[in-house]
């Protein structure tokens, strides 16, 4: 049903995608759908990346004050730029600076840290003449008032079933019949996106009056993010105090880029982050084009739309920092500046986002690091697309351990030729002929099939975004273990690139399954049970987990769960632990066992009701008998001699005939010695302990415990070793 002409200009370095010129693509409605909704199918065959034909940005650079520089001693705009540091004034006015103006701005505060602070002393300095920008740095950096000074990169931008026309047909990458795909239609079972939710799109922009994204204007009720204090606000005010003016729908940050293709917007950084070239839209129709909406094609993390309004999938947050730009023999190609990158990450983390989507290539200029820093330090996951330049080198992304790396795999789940690769390389995705929302030169009504890792990386962000809507508290550390350690196997597959595709290729199922945090009961004691202090008791409880508990806490509480002290703390699941009993005495004693599986999810359960250690037996239980006393019922004496070195004897009475067994424990609960285990008769018995442990060694002076077991009756003393 695709009906194309083929076509040979390249868009985007990492993503591949092919933009088109106004004579050169053509246009089918290819059913009564198309014809009824006016949407226009494309497709774009993959090629090579064009070069980049500019390394860096001509007339800026981006520079950071040392520690001991106050931020409000720059200048913000004024020429001649005077900024009271005599050593950076000189080189100022020696380079012609036209501007200084703060990098990012002030954020909210509730999102004030020390990191928010670090990040004031960044500046972008604008020159007014053309210089070699590696000697100027050199320069800057020999002032006593800067501590770091850095180019600007440019880089080019890299089972429920909806009823979402192309789902069946075209969406392979969420669901086919040979399941190479991420099993997103077993995901929309369980969890389909919620609104509370937000994904951070970084890139050409986003075309939000896409039906799919934005719904039906004015735009707020489908799945992009809003901005809800700025939309009911005063226009042209800074309604929240976040330094952006009239950011209802996110922000465009793209501010004097060059070259630029005609009729794209690249010299007025401002509130309408729309999508010229189409990369964005494409990118934030993959993790949350609104789904089963009857209408073009479904998102990862969509929601659920049976007619409802407004939609109900996760938030996609338009951060523009990409353009187009013309070339001579690609046609257009896009870009995006380091810069204008960091101060969108800034801007999302201080907005709520979870996840940031990264499809592009990347330097560490600009403040792209310290952005990046920001992020991860207040808990956001990165996630990044690998690179189509079929080789491993990393970019400055691809470098770093806390970003999430993702190459592409087609729909055999083989790489591409053109998927970078590497041991840097965490997780693999679907990123060949990948149907999603597209827009072209800004209208909305399209439809693309794109292949790149630009595809892949938004499959791995959209999950993100499916995990924490299942489970809000999950921190990013977390989202990120589960999507790499519950990945589908590829190696066999890939045998040239085994242990250079990440952990195996996504699937959402499998790590959305392993949330589950394990279910536990506690056994005993579970309200009622009379115990003392100093014997030893066995705590019981049964837990199950699907990915495996490695770690148990047992707590005790003396007053009903209000205050809780750790009792043990316990590698794996033994099931039980021998405990010796504590104080003070009280009548509100529980136990807590928690369990932990190997996500680091935990779950836990106390004693359904009080039970009681008091300090002493009472006589219902069993009577404390002297020496020479005739046994009334069931009895443990005490020791003597006690204190004892190296000899005592142990008295006991039995009410009945019994399988005794009379134990020795020392004060971390661990069995020392065994006096008796076999059938003794109805009553007075005696029993030596010559303070010698079962392999016949001396033990060393201190506290210890005897434990009487008789027929399920339990006892036991305190004793002390004095040598």
């Amino acid at each position: 049903m695709k009906v194309v002409t083929c076509l040979f200009i390249l868009f985007f370095l990492v993503s591949g995608v092919s933009v088109l010129a106004q004579d050169d693509y053509k246009i089918t409605d290819i059913s009564d759908f198309l014809r009824t909704n006016d949407v226009k199918e494309i497709v774009k065959p993959f090629h090579a990346p064009p070069p980049v034909f500019y390394q860096y940005v001509p007339d800026e650079i981006v520079i950071k004050l040392k520690e001991d520089i106050k931020p409000t001693e720059i200048g913000i705009e004024a020429e001649p730029v005077v900024t009271g540091c005599n050593s950076l004034d000189e080189l100022n006015k020696k380079f012609q600076v036209k501007l200084i103006r703060r990098e990012f701005p002030d954020p909210p505060a509730r999102a004030v840290t020390r990191q928010s602070e670090e990040l004031r002393k960044y500046y972008i300095i604008k020159f007014g003449g053309q210089y070699d920008l590696k000697e100027v740095c050199k320069a800057y950096l020999s002032s006593d008032c800067i501590e770091k000074a850095e180019l600007i990169g440019v880089h080019p931008l890299y089972d429920r079933f909806p009823n979402d026309p192309y789902f069946l047909s075209d969406q392979w990458n969420f669901y086919n019949d040979t399941d190479h795909d991420v099993d997103a239609t077993l995901v929309w079972e369980h969890e389909t996106g919620d609104t509370d939710v937000i994904l951070a799109v970084l890139d050409s922009g986003v075309q939000y009056n896409s039906r799919d994204l934005g719904g039906l204007s004015p735009y707020t009720d489908g799945n992009m993010w809003i901005n809800w204090t700025e939309y009911n606000g005063t226009g042209g005010v800074d309604d929240d105090g976040n330094g952006f003016v009239d950011d209802w729908i996110g922000w465009d940050f793209v501010n004097g880029a060059s070259p630029c293709y005609s009729g794209e917007d690249c010299y007025t950084e401002d509130n309408e982050p729309t999508d010229f070239n189409g990369h964005g839209t494409h990118v934030s129709g993959i993790m949350g084009a609104i789904t089963n909406n009857n209408y073009m094609v479904a998102g990862l993390a969509g929601g659920w739309n049976e007619g409802t309004s407004p939609a109900n999938g996760v938030k996609i947050m338009a951060l523009r920092i990409g353009w187009s730009a013309p070339d001579p023999i690609y046609g257009e190609v896009g870009y995006v500046r380091m810069d204008f990158a960091a101060q969108a990450i800034y801007y999302a983390v201080n907005h709520g986002a979870t996840a940031i989507n990264c499809s592009w290539g990347s330097s560490n200029t600009g403040g792209l690091g310290a952005a990046v820093n920001y992020a991860t330090s207040h808990g956001v996951l990165v996630v990044a697309a690998a690179g189509n330049d079929g080789n491993s080198s990393p970019d400055y992304l691809g470098t770093r351990t806390d970003v999430i790396n993702v190459c592409a795999t087609d729909s055999t789940d083989v790489k591409p030729s053109w998927s970078d690769y590497g041991t840097w390389v965490d997780i693999a995705a679907p990123g060949v002929d990948i149907l999603s929302t597209y827009s072209y030169h800004y209208n909305p009504l399209y439809i693309a099939w794109i292949s790149g890792t630009s595809q892949a990386a938004p499959h791995v962000t959209g999950a993100a975004g499916i995990l924490k809507s299942y489970a809000d508290t999950l921190t990013a550390d977390q989202i990120k273990s589960l999507l790499l350690d519950y990945t589908d196997y590829i190696d066999d597959l890939n045998p040239a690139y085994a242990g250079l595709m990440g952990s195996g290729r996504l699937n959402v199922f499998k790590a959305l399954d392993a949330v589950e945090a394990p279910t536990v009961t506690v056994i005993q004691p579970n309200g009622g049970e009379v115990l003392y202090i100093g014997q030893i008791y066995t705590i019981m409880w049964d837990a199950a987990d699907n990915v495996g508990i490695v770690a148990t806490l047992i707590e005790y509480s003396v007053n009903s769960g209000a205050d809780w002290t750790v009792i043990a703390d316990l590698e794996g699941n033994p099931g039980s632990f021998d405990w010796t009993v504590t104080g003070p005495a009280s009548d509100q004693c529980r136990v807590k066992v928690t369990c932990t599986d190997a996500v680091g999810l935990s779950g836990s359960d106390m004693s359904d009701d009080d039970f009681c250690p008091p300090y002493k037996a009472v006589a219902r239980t069993f009577s404390v008998l002297s020496k020479h006393a005739m046994p009334v019922e069931f009895a443990l004496n005490q020791n003597y001699p006690n204190p004892f070195n190296p000899r005592t004897e142990i008295d006991f009475s039995l009410s009945e005939d019994a399988e005794v067994t009379l134990e020795i424990y020392n004060l971390l609960g661990q069995k020392v010695r065994t006096l008796i285990e076999s059938p003794l008769k109805k009553g007075e018995h005696t029993a030596v302990w010559d303070s010698r442990d079962n392999s016949g060694n001396s033990v060393a002076s201190g506290i210890y415990f005897y434990k009487l077991t008789a027929n399920q009756r339990v006892a036991t003393r305190k004793m002390v070793l004095l040598k």
